[in-house]
């Protein structure tokens, strides 16, 4: 049973199965030889409980799950594509990164003329720096961009005053966000290159090895998170936006 094998061993059926523990608050590459049993005896955990949790995992297939919600999510009002992209961000910032960052810290090798010294330095100074960079654009993008296409759908659909938004269209544009957000996607160009492609290697150690898969696995999500944003929130609030400056049109051809 799996609860009678080690973390690590747990860990090596499946890499993303790391990640998993993390939620629990169980980090294998602390604890790599104490049991699944063990451990949640000690911190009072079901054992069943975060077993069911890895045996959903394994049969999770982020690819259709994107694929299927696609064609629903087009057909949502903004404010609920918005609330979708927003509880992404939350498991960005409180799991994946968090998790990734861990990794990042707790690789250790045991001989410092290991080939992989070089990357592993490289990760514990750049991977901090892109999390910090990474959280900082989604909060910047959430309190600007998001509340502005939060009020050019209020000025469209729920009555809000034309005034209020009068300064907001000067300072944003939407059709320079969208712009601006195409060609800003590949925000993991710099990890990628640096980890040459999330490469595995025999020899590659068992904790870079799990990291390696978390990045790629990072690196698909915010390219399914990217579609969402390009192909239905934008357009969405490029015809709000068109639709509040005809309504400003409109004011100004009547007063």
């Amino acid at each position: 049973m799996m609860w009678g094998k080690n973390l690590a061993e747990i860990v090596a059926e499946n890499y993303s199965y790391g990640a998993v523990l993390h939620q629990f608050g169980i980090d294998f590459f602390k604890y790599p030889y104490k049991t699944l049993e063990s451990i949640c005896i000690s911190r009072h955990l079901s054992p069943a409980m975060i077993v069911r949790e890895l045996a959903q995992k394994m049969t999770d297939n982020t690819a259709e799950i994107n694929a299927a919600h696609f064609a629903r999510l087009a057909k949502y009002p903004v404010d609920m594509v918005i609330d979708h992209l927003k509880q992404a961000h939350r498991v960005f910032m409180r799991h994946r990164l968090p998790y990734m960052t861990d990794l990042v810290a707790n690789i250790h090798l045991p001989s410092v003329d290991s080939p992989y010294m070089e990357v592993i330095n490289d990760l514990k100074i750049a991977f901090p720096l892109f999390a910090e960079d990474f959280i900082h654009h989604i909060l910047e993008e959430e309190s600007e961009i998001f509340n502005h296409i939060m009020r050019l759908d209020d000025v469209v659909y729920h009555q809000m005053p034309i005034s209020k938004i009068y300064f907001d269209m000067e300072k944003y544009s939407i059709a320079k966000f969208a712009a601006a957000h195409t060609t800003d996607d590949d925000d993991m160009e710099g990890i990628r290159e640096m980890t040459n492609g999330y490469e595995i290697k025999t020899d590659t150690p068992f904790i870079l090895k799990v990291l390696y898969t978390e990045l790629q696995s990072f690196e698909q999500e915010l390219a399914a998170h990217a579609t969402i944003e390009n192909q239905i929130l934008i357009p969405k609030a490029l015809k709000l936006e068109a639709s509040v400056k005809k309504i400003f049109q409109e004011k100004i051809r009547f007063n």
